[in-house]
């Protein structure tokens, strides 16, 4: 049995993690910053700022988990390198 990651498709998706955070955060300009609802103003600003909160911590997941990823895939490759020299070692000397 072998274990088979894909280094590649993993950077690729640490990316988009990256990519998607960084769309989300250019959205919140887009934001209303007032808001003429009448005596309904209070509740949609409230509505508003949950949402703007949300975004705000769905933005610092999304980059934070593509950083994880990709820490975490380095750390995987550089491990991967040392227990395939081993193993090749070994292999020589038998």
């Amino acid at each position: 049995m072998s274990l088979h990651v894909d280094q590649a498709a993993l950077r690729a998706e640490a990316g988009k993690l990256a990519d998607a955070s960084s769309r989300l955060d250019e959205l919140s300009v887009s934001l209303p910053t007032d808001v003429d609802g009448g005596i309904g103003s209070a509740a949609i600003l409230g509505i508003v700022s949950v949402l703007v909160e949300s975004g705000g911590e769905l933005t610092s997941a999304l980059a934070g988990f593509g950083d994880v990823l990709s820490e975490c895939l380095d750390r995987y490759s550089e491990q991967d390198m040392v227990a395939a020299e081993e193993i090749n070692s070994a292999a020589w000397v038998q």
